[in-house]
């Protein structure tokens, strides 16, 4: 999709997960080494465990990258469009065929293989991710967006969706915290 091979840790995590099952507790690497990439990991074991039986799956359907920079949220929201693009164009190849395939598999209420939804103060609001439970998401949040939303507080939501934003996004969410340093609290609010 990207145009070149990834690196080593990735191909390391890839086969970590889908050996042990679950993603490790913290990924401890420098800025600039790829970190982005976990959402393309992510998306590709969620294919690998799309032919899994319903009760045997372990991968989330739902992927959120937050970071508590709006920049690199409209950076992530973008990679997400570009593998959103990859997973529907004519010309892909015969891998990225077959992970669409599997992912548009998991959904029963629409054909897209992925939705993209980036939540973050200074654009509008959409909502359209919480429509579709069941189809694969990449979100790309803010940690006042995401947070507030797991504490039934969600801004701009009315107060008979909150309770759907919380259950949707505490449930069958794989969280990738970016830049942890920057968001103390809220990794604390995680643990707890």
């Amino acid at each position: 999709v990207h145009g070149r091979e990834p690196f080593a840790w990735q191909s390391r995590l890839l086969r970590q997960l889908v050996t042990e099952r679950a993603w490790p507790r913290t990924l401890d690497l420098p800025t600039g080494s790829g970190k982005t990439t976990c959402i393309d990991i992510a998306l590709f074991a969620l294919a690998l465990d799309a032919s899994a039986a319903p009760t045997e799956r372990w991968c989330a359907r739902r992927i959120a990258m937050v970071v508590d920079r709006r920049i690199v949220v409209d950076q992530v929201a973008e990679r997400g469009r570009k593998l959103l693009g990859a997973l529907t164009s004519e010309d892909a190849g015969e891998v990225v065929c077959e992970v669409a395939r599997r992912l548009r598999s998991l959904s029963k209420s629409t054909d897209e293989p992925l939705g993209v939804f980036t939540l973050r103060g200074g654009v509008p609001k959409d909502n359209g991710w919480a429509r579709t439970p069941d189809q694969p998401l990449i979100l790309a949040s803010t940690v006042d967006q995401l947070g507030s939303r797991l504490l039934l507080q969600g801004y701009g939501v009315s107060p008979g969706m909150r309770p759907v934003h919380a259950g949707l996004l505490g449930n069958d969410t794989l969280l990738l915290l970016d830049e942890v340093h920057l968001s103390q609290p809220f990794a604390q609010t995680l643990e707890g």
